[in-house]
């Protein structure tokens, strides 16, 4: 009996091993996702910006060479 008890000791040691391990597995997957979907917010975030501050720029460039023609 008292091997019996130990074994299943054993059995339910292992299994929670099992669960605690796919509960961690989960958790980094789940970590890795909101790790990426925040990379690709933030590339399309910074692409949005980078193309305001050219138009932006472009825009000063044609004012300036607008500025230079009056000037002559």
């Amino acid at each position: 009996m008292d091997a019996n008890r130990r074994q299943s000791g054993i059995q339910q040691l292992l299994a929670a091993e099992q669960e605690a391990q796919r509960i961690v597995n989960a958790a980094r997957a789940a970590k890795s996702a909101r790790l990426r979907q925040a990379k690709e917010e933030a590339e399309r975030e910074i692409a949005e910006y980078r193309s305001q501050m050219e138009a932006e720029f472009q825009r000063k460039v044609a004012e300036e060479e607008e500025d230079g023609r009056r000037r002559k």
